[in-house]
């Protein structure tokens, strides 16, 4: 499974490398190898951000804080996303980042 944390400038300044990093260490134990965090460099939702795409969930999450990691984990073990992190999606945005999901046009940012 892999999560995708928006890596733009918009989203850096609302705090998406302490995102990145909160989750990296959310999922660093053994039993979470499947899970791949990659940077992304936009999603078009700056005002929206920080923003998390999870695609085997087609799951877009605004608004999300390091704080966050561990409702993320809960995410991907089947419960519905926090309202917080959902009330700032806009319907056209959401469906343009569905779209990339379902088109499998998501690619990590290179480091």
């Amino acid at each position: 499974m892999e999560i995708y944390v928006c890596n733009n400038i918009d989203c850096k300044n609302r705090g998406s490398e302490r995102v990145l990093r909160a989750l990296q260490e959310e999922f660093s134990r053994p039993e979470d190898r499947e899970i791949q965090i990659h940077k992304y460099l936009c999603f078009s939702a700056c005002n929206s951000g920080p923003n998390v795409i999870i695609p085997d969930k087609r799951c877009w999450l605004s608004a999300v804080s390091e704080d966050d990691a561990a409702a993320i984990r809960a995410v991907l073990d089947g419960a519905a996303p926090p309202d917080k992190m959902l009330e700032k999606n806009e319907p056209g945005l959401q469906a343009m980042i569905l779209g990339l999901i379902d088109a499998g046009l998501l690619t990590p940012e290179e480091d």
